[in-house]
């Protein structure tokens, strides 16, 4: 590590002195954020990034990133040890099976990265920043354990994942036989997925729930073991404002919905109490008025858990129409739906519209005729480049469910929720393409000219291949408005209205 860099890690730590031993509210109310805000288990990533923007090390943040120093928080429990393991990088399965050790992902991740861990700690359920390190791996463990287990992940690879259905609290979830926590004393393989329908393919042919690299909580806890035990100031967290039971009861009278955004109920108390600051909401405030938080929710607590409203919410309509409301229109939302996406409980019908699985079920669309359709599609289209639903027609494919004569979007969305084929949207048109990677509308171009065995095509004769192939009609104007970014590989020459394999190519057609 250079010398600026040394001095840069001893400025980020002395700044952050300021901020040991103090608990997350008192650091809050000094940086001007309320961590009760930042998510349903104080979001101390999201902190540690308020923390750098206060002290004015937001840019040093970033220098750490370009320089291989990753900061990663650690939130130990009172004995020490994490109570979560640390999450890295998704595990691309078809990758690590033609890897060597020498050039491999995780062995290059651990042998240049170098981690400035930022640790909080709980006591007497108080959540406390605690100190800093910075660690680097060194080579006997990147050598002996973490060799051991990509080795032992590669093997797994090689011979066959085991994929085994157990029943569990009313649910089946899926166990497999990659390395485990009693595995590697260092780490081991877990998934980290928006839910279980979030999968990947395997290099047998299964598709499995995403799964990334871990270290285990055991593991963290004796690299921060060696740091200065907490000496716990006093805390803010008993000093916050209480309101009275009038204003109490004139909060509780006023709320109509069961949920509303953060930004909605705060707006909604500010209104009848213009004294009251966001510090003032907590957990405590909120159960006095009945509602929990979830950012970036707060909802009845009559509701278990925030997806339990949107469940009750999406599915127990025939239909479900996003509207414009704030609560459907955060980042949350949005996930949430792509998830029910995935797991086929409402399938798109229309820009906003969606059709519910009890909607299908009572027409006699069960959910496995939509998996019987994705198959028919996969094996279709197996040997096949890019295609569009409706190259997919003209081609003889149909399926059974297509007697129900839903427009094309309702179909064109199954296909996108199948795990081995990539979608891209180009001109109003989504094309399909079996591939692990995500498509890029250059390879696109490219594959059309190799397709044609040209080097270069006038936008109009474009216009005509894409018609050919895909029974697709585009436009002029759309099509020259993808194509106007690309100045390299692809060329597209606005003087000549041709698109080229390469810019050298460009040079060749004008000196012919």
């Amino acid at each position: 590590m250079s010398v600026n860099l040394e001095d840069d890690i001893k400025i980020n730590t002395e700044y952050f002195n300021q901020f040991k031993n103090l608990s997350v509210y008192s650091i809050g109310k000094i940086i001007g954020v309320n961590p009760f805000l930042m998510g349903p288990h104080l979001g101390t990533a999201t902190l540690v990034k308020e923390m750098y923007a206060y002290t004015g090390l937001k840019d040093l943040a970033k220098k750490f990133n370009k320089n291989n120093i990753s900061i990663k928080t650690i939130r130990l429990q009172e004995n020490g040890i994490p109570k979560e393991s640390m999450s890295f990088e998704r595990i691309d399965f078809l990758k690590v099976v033609e890897e060597k050790w020498e050039d491999s992902f995780i062995k290059g991740k651990f042998r240049n990265t170098t981690f400035l861990f930022v640790v909080f700690q709980l006591q007497n359920g108080v959540l406390y920043y605690r100190d800093m390190k910075l660690w680097k791996m060194s080579d006997i463990i990147l050598e002996s354990q973490v060799k051991s287990f990509w080795t032992h992940l590669r093997n797994r690879l090689l011979e066959g994942v085991t994929l085994t259905p157990i029943q569990q609290k009313g649910k089946t979830i899926i166990e497999n036989n990659l390395p485990s926590t009693m595995d590697n004393e260092v780490m081991h393989t877990r998934p980290k997925a928006s839910d279980g329908n979030d999968k990947d393919p395997l290099p047998d042919g299964q598709s499995i729930t995403k799964q990334s690299y871990w270290f285990n909580a055991s593991f963290v806890g004796e690299i921060v073991s060696d740091l200065q035990p907490l000496k716990v100031k006093n805390s803010l967290e008993n000093s916050v404002p209480q309101l009275s039971s009038r204003e109490l009861e004139l909060i509780k009278s006023a709320i109509q919905d069961p949920i509303y955004t953060l930004e909605e109920f705060y707006g909604l108390v500010k209104g009848l109490l213009p004294q009251f600051n966001l510090f003032q909401i907590t957990d405590i405030f909120l159960k006095e008025i009945g509602l929990k938080i979830h950012p970036p929710y707060v909802f009845s607590e009559k509701f278990k858990k925030l997806k339990d409203y949107f469940d009750e919410t999406v599915l127990s309509r025939d239909y479900f129409e996003l509207s414009d409301e704030a609560i459907f229109q955060t980042d949350y939302f949005k996930r949430y739906l792509k998830n029910l996406e995935k797991a086929l409980s409402i399938v798109k019908i229309d820009d906003c519209s969606y059709i519910t699985k009890g909607k299908m079920e009572s027409a006699g669309l069960k959910k496995q005729n939509l998996e019987s359709y994705q198959l028919a599609v996969l094996n279709t289209t197996k040997n096949q480049g890019y295609f569009t639903y409706n190259s997919l027609r003209k081609d003889g494919f149909s399926h059974e469910i297509q007697e129900y004569g839903f427009d094309s979007i309702f179909y064109e969305s199954l296909i996108i929720q199948v795990p081995y084929l990539k979608s891209i949207r180009l001109f109003g048109t989504i094309f399909f393409k079996k591939s692990n990677r995500k498509l890029k509308s250059e390879q696109f171009f490219t594959y059309i000219l190799e397709q044609e065995k040209q080097s270069s095509l006038k936008l109009s004769q474009l216009c005509d291949v894409i018609e050919e192939l895909f029974s697709e009609a585009v436009t002029y104007d759309s099509l020259e408005t993808v194509l106007l970014k690309y100045d390299k590989k692809p060329y597209y020459s606005r003087d000549l209205e041709r698109i080229f394999i390469d810019k050298s190519h460009y040079l060749d057609y004008l000196h012919k």
